[in-house]
């Protein structure tokens, strides 16, 4: 009697076993889901990929807390200042290697901001400090530069750090072009490029001539993603079926819509032989200056009377382009040469070898044949 009561229990263990959930695993609400909105088709095979899953040692993730990452530190201090009735801003950032407010070595980096423009100024600098960081105190100002057009849009900028009643100049820049509406029209030779309107939000085209051939400046920007406010810039030129890239990435961050902004480009010429075959290229940034709202001058204000804050974000002294350009000014000692038949096409291996004379590894490509510089 014993013995059938013992197989009697133990047969009802096993069936409880065999249809009861496992205790130790955690109920999937997806596949719940799934189920309910399939009408209870899912297959037995996904059931048990599911069951895999869950009992898997390689999902730990979902069992054990997440550790934060660590925790880097940044200091940012900011001053401003006024400069021909321009307000502007200078960020100094404070980044310690350690990611802590610990003595140790420290990475400052300095940006300007102008009507909600910031970009980066001057190169990166160390120092090693044994003071609190967040505690600092700098000496930041400017002064007017060199002779330059427009007027009044030059600066020098300097930067020191003061500890202790002890002074460590850490920046300092010569060639800041910033101002409010300066007077481009003083520039009596330069060759202005006029916008042409787009359908695509992120580039602007402009047109220009430059040494008499009409050329194509098309600026573009793109969201980075290292901030939502941050765009990087490129400006490439394109004349008559030939172009190249000026720049690219120039990193901006910008307060507002960056469609706003617009650019101003002119050229002028440089001395050259032949003559307008060598130029200064200058590109502004162009932000417009909005008025307040208690000004009485906002009742009346004209699209053409508007206020615009103007920086200078780029220039090149060496942009060699013209039409038709006289070459026979070079002189009698000149030679031309002349083109022997119509060219040759070859199939190049890949990679290319570094017995090729075009290869970037090529030794013949390390040898400099004649100056070209002074010849434009």
């Amino acid at each position: 009697m014993s013995i059938s009561i013992m197989h009697s229990i133990s047969e009802r263990d096993e069936r409880r076993a065999r249809f009861a959930p496992d205790e130790d695993d955690c109920p999937d609400y997806e596949a719940a889901v799934s189920r309910s909105n399939s009408n209870g088709t899912t297959s037995t095979t996904s059931r048990l990929d599911h069951d895999l899953r869950i009992v898997s040692p390689l999902n730990v993730s979902t069992r054990r807390h997440i550790r934060p990452l660590p925790r880097h530190e940044r200091y940012t201090y900011t001053y401003r200042l006024v400069a021909n009735n321009a307000p502007l801003e200078f960020l100094i950032c404070v980044e310690p290697e350690s990611g802590k407010p610990t003595p140790g070595k420290y990475t400052f980096h300095l940006s300007f901001k102008v009507n909600g423009v910031e970009r980066t100024i001057c190169e990166p600098t160390t120092r090693t400090l044994k003071v609190d960081p967040r505690r600092l105190d700098f000496v930041v100002f400017i002064f007017p530069g060199k002779a330059g057009l427009p007027n009044g849009s030059l600066w020098s900028v300097r930067v020191w750090l003061r500890v202790n009643f002890v002074d460590h100049r850490l920046f300092g820049e010569d060639e800041l072009w910033v101002a409010k509406d300066p007077d481009f029209n003083s520039i009596g030779d330069a060759s202005f490029a006029r916008l042409r309107n787009s359908d695509n939000s992120t580039e602007q085209t402009y047109h220009a001539y430059v040494g008499r051939a009409l050329v194509t400046f098309i600026i573009r920007h793109v969201w980075k993603s290292l901030s939502n406010k941050t765009f990087s810039y490129s400006m490439e030129y394109e004349a008559n079926g030939v172009g190249d890239i000026l720049f690219e990435d120039l990193k901006l961050r910008l307060d507002g819509d960056p469609r706003s902004l617009s650019f101003l480009i002119y050229t002028t010429p440089s001395n050259s032989v032949p003559q307008g075959a060598s130029h200064k290229l200058r590109v502004w940034l162009r932000s417009l200056v909005p008025l307040p709202p208690s000004d009485p001058a906002t009742s009346y204000a004209l699209p053409f009377n508007d206020s615009y804050i103007y920086q200078r974000i780029w220039k090149y002294d060496a942009f060699k382009i013209g039409s038709r350009l006289d070459f026979d000014s070079l002189g009698s000692k000149m030679v031309k040469g002349f083109l022997a038949g119509p060219p040759q096409t070859s199939v190049i291996p890949n990679p290319v070898p570094a017995t090729d004379l075009h290869s970037s590894r090529s030794v013949y490509r390390e040898k400099r044949g004649y100056d070209f510089d002074s010849i434009s």
